[in-house]
């Protein structure tokens, strides 16, 4: 039977993921301060693709609550 995510532990905000999104920049600007700069440069363009996404949730949540 499947849990709804409102009654499980996992459920996960908007603000969780944005605090998530931005300890891993700073691990990105570290990954580039070692000299490991792929890394870093893989890790920011995953992460601006997360941000994106969240972004398009945002406003698909926005749309919902406004109808």
């Amino acid at each position: 039977m499947k849990k709804k995510l409102t009654d499980s532990k996992a459920a996960v905000t908007a603000v969780d993921i944005e605090r998530s999104i931005q300890a891993l920049n700073k691990m990105a600007e570290r990954l580039g301060g070692d000299g490991r700069d792929a890394e870093a440069k893989a890790l920011l363009y995953a992460l601006d693709a997360l941000n994106r996404a969240l972004d398009r949730i945002k406003v698909g949540e926005n749309r919902r609550v406004l109808h």
